[in-house]
């Protein structure tokens, strides 16, 4: 039996899907910061939020996300990331950034805007975020 030749086109569609679909895992793999002297900025593959410091308005840490609905976004094992709607209290637009579900992580509540949840992969990380965190909240309260 003679075996039929793939076309050149399909070969390079099957190439640039696999890339793809690795560039948005690597993207989406972990939570990244980037930190200017007014605000931080955490960026998760194609979910991003800007944190102005003096928008916080309260910043814990909790044990655990309580239980919402994924308005977008994507759990996989113990990383959950995306946008959510708490239905209990009606409201819409909270981010989650978690890399690790088990690990604790820090809810910041800003004046005018939903929730957010997050932590790293690295708990010491997570923990010197949320030290950092809680001395901008701190320095900007009126003595």
């Amino acid at each position: 039996m003679r075996r039929k030749k793939r076309h050149w086109l399909w070969n390079t569609v099957i190439v640039l899907t696999v890339m793809i679909c690795l560039a948005a895992f690597i993207l989406h793999s972990q939570t990244w910061t980037r930190q200017e002297t007014d605000r931080v900025y955490l960026i998760s593959g194609f979910y991003s939020t800007e944190i102005i410091y003096s928008d916080i308005g309260n910043v814990s840490m909790v044990p655990k996300i309580p239980e919402m609905e994924r308005v977008s976004g994507f759990s996989v094992w113990a990383v959950e990331k995306g946008i959510f709607r708490d239905t209990l209290q009606g409201v819409e637009g909270i981010r989650v950034y978690v890399d690790d579900l088990d690990q604790p992580k820090i809810k910041l509540e800003r004046k005018e805007d939903p929730q957010i949840y997050f932590n790293f992969k690295d708990s010491l990380k997570t923990k010197e975020f949320f030290e950092l965190l809680s001395q901008k909240m701190e320095a900007k309260a009126p003595n």
